[in-house]
């Protein structure tokens, strides 16, 4: 579920945030972002993807001191089961949680680049007695072209995070790489951005968004995502609104096969007081 990405703006844009990572969910897409912030901001994101029962849930804080952008998030994911006997009865039901804790940092370099990285503590838990925990780390860079594009790279669990359980077995998040990126037009009314992932050398998905600000309060959203070497696609749209340095987002994911995504986030600029 963590590969999903957070944050409803972000996800309305089908995920072609890698070059944008402007606001307080950078870490998760590109924790070089987290410089472009210059106040503290609180954020939070609840949603069941796909209709499936499986809750992915989003808590974090940002801050900025002296040339530095610092960032604390939590995130769970969890799904419910209920065990199956050899005969095909059913048994005790359990729910499988995965948490992450991500710290992050990241700086200007020579007012033309921002580098960040993300160090990830991994929980997981069986619920039928067994736990495993492990590290992850993710590299960010954010490379300006004019004023009018970034570049945006992020190595997600690099070189892959390993996951150990108390019974002994070993669990790999596997890196995933993305490049993006993002164009802003019209003074920064209209964003358009593109990103791709990479699984190894394999190409992943492909993520195009645009973002156009109505108004200062009003923003609205809509995305592709291209998968299967292009052979599939599904859409996402959305919206937002912002009162006062407070910024509520919604979006809507719809992925046919494995069902619809409503996405919610909300994020407080404390700046915005």
């Amino acid at each position: 579920a963590f590969k999903n990405g957070i944050g409803a703006r972000a996800l309305a844009m089908g995920g072609a945030f890698v070059a944008v990572a402007d606001d307080a969910t950078a870490a998760c897409w590109n924790p070089a972002g987290l410089a472009q912030l210059g106040d503290t901001r609180l954020a939070g994101m609840s949603t069941d993807l796909y209709g499936l029962g499986i809750t992915h849930q989003y808590v974090g804080a940002t801050t900025s001191f002296a040339n530095l952008g610092i960032g604390l998030g939590w995130e769970r994911a969890a799904i419910d089961g209920q065990v199956i006997d050899a005969g095909g009865g059913l048994g005790a039901s359990f729910t499988w949680t995965e948490q992450a804790i991500v710290g992050s940092l990241a700086t200007n370099v020579l007012d033309i680049a921002m580098a960040g990285a993300n160090v990830k503590y991994y929980l997981a838990d069986s619920g039928l007695g067994d736990s495993a925990s492990g590290f992850g780390f993710d590299l960010g860079l954010l490379v300006s072209l004019g004023d009018m594009f970034v570049i945006g790279v992020n190595a997600m669990d690099l070189a892959g995070s390993s996951i150990e359980w108390d019974g002994g077995a070993t669990d790999v998040v596997s890196g995933v790489y993305k490049a993006g990126l993002a164009m802003s037009l019209a003074d920064d009314m209209l964003v358009l951005a593109a990103d791709v992932d990479f699984d190894g050398s394999a190409l992943g998905d492909t993520h195009v968004g645009v973002e156009f600000n109505v108004i200062d309060e009003l923003a609205l959203r809509g995305g592709v995502v291209l998968t299967d070497n292009f052979q599939e696609y599904y859409f996402t749209v959305g919206a937002g609104i912002n009162v006062a340095g407070l910024y509520v987002d919604a979006a809507y994911i719809l992925e046919e096969t494995l069902g619809n995504t409503l996405v919610l986030s909300a994020e407080f600029s404390l700046g915005g007081l």
